[in-house]
């Protein structure tokens, strides 16, 4: 399969970002082209040096490694989650719909993106998320709904039917909304993260972390044939998960996941895992604790038990994220 990159670069506007001013409303739904919001240009992005000082230096270390800090593109809709959404609320206007609905948890990166989203283009977002109405709303959450996110709470059971395909079509038919699945995880969130494999040439393998592995999907799908990848699953129990996606890999043999380094899974952040965010955070490399924390350990790790070819060219894909700090009390005090 050919892949297929956009002909107009994303580009930078303005430096304003609340598009509810001056009236801007519905309208703007009409007019929206996914490559004119204010995201840095890809292409553009430099590749920088991982900061590595903290790591045993031997003659068996790779060549070189070069990081993609896709958490700069954008101070709310960073890292993978603008290339998830960006063709289904294209998708979305096409099909006359001026909402959209999707899901996530308490702290979720892809709806605090969506609200975002939403906010500029004027489209109305609508959320199921898991929890209660009864507690306290999380930072993300109350960043969604200053957003102009609609939230509705439902159980775990509830919850748990986000898979079945025609439950969550019955709530977007119920809401009169487009639905995109939790995390952006669709064909379209996928053709959305191909866009990010023009960054990986000139490397040898690509690093990144898994969370639905929409993300792995599309780049791997986009990679040059004689490129690598290696998935660091930041979910635990992900076995499942990392067959299926090996299984629907476009080139197999180049693919690995390694599903052991999850730290106990969302939810968990233990004291070697912030003692890791805080010493990047000295390098100038902030982290989150569920997936980018994760995937540096991992690396760490490969990198110490000499795992890692010398003569291969590494390239680690920061997704952002890290508003998902505020979640870790001893985090939350030094977000970037």
């Amino acid at each position: 399969m050919s892949t297929v990159f956009l002909q107009t670069p994303i580009k930078i506007l303005s430096k304003s970002f609340n598009c509810h001013k001056n009236g801007v409303g519905k309208s703007v739904l009409k007019e929206l082209d996914v490559n004119k919001i204010e995201i840095e240009n890809l292409a553009a992005l430099q590749i920088e040096k991982f900061p590595n000082s903290g790591l045993v230096k031997t003659n068996l270390g790779p060549r070189e490694v070069g990081l993609l800090r896709l958490d700069t593109l954008h101070p709310v809709i960073s890292g993978n989650k603008w290339f998830k959404l960006k063709y289904n609320l294209e998708a979305a206007r096409k099909q006359g719909f001026d909402e959209v609905l999707s899901c996530g948890g308490i702290h979720s990166n892809h709806l605090h993106a969506l609200a975002s989203a939403g906010q500029y283009f004027g489209i109305k977002v609508r959320a199921l998320v898991r929890g209660y109405s009864t507690l306290a709303l999380t930072p993300t959450l109350l960043d969604c709904q200053r957003m102009g996110m609609v939230i509705e709470f439902v159980d775990k059971k509830t919850y748990q039917r986000r898979y079945d395909p025609i439950w969550c079509q019955q709530q977007a038919d119920r809401n009169g909304s487009y639905w995109i699945p939790e995390g952006g995880n669709n064909a379209l969130g996928q053709k959305g993260c191909e866009e990010i494999a023009l960054k990986c040439e000139g490397f040898d393998e690509v690093w990144l972390s898994i969370g639905s592995g929409c993300t792995f999907s599309g780049i791997e799908n986009a990679l040059d044939d004689k490129v690598a990848i290696t998935g660091v699953m930041a979910i635990k129990g992900g076995q499942a998960l990392a067959d299926t996606l090996l299984s629907e890999a476009r080139i197999k043999a180049r693919c690995k996941i390694n599903t052991e380094s999850h730290m106990g899974g969302f939810g968990h952040c233990p004291a070697e895992l912030i003692q890791l965010i805080q010493r990047y955070d000295g390098l100038g490399l902030p982290l989150d604790p569920v997936y980018t924390g994760k995937l540096i350990m991992a690396f760490e790790h490969a990198w110490r038990t000499q795992a890692l070819a010398e003569n291969k060219r590494y390239l680690i894909i920061h997704s952002g994220g890290l508003q998902g700090r505020r979640g870790v009390k001893a985090l939350s005090a030094s977000l970037p």
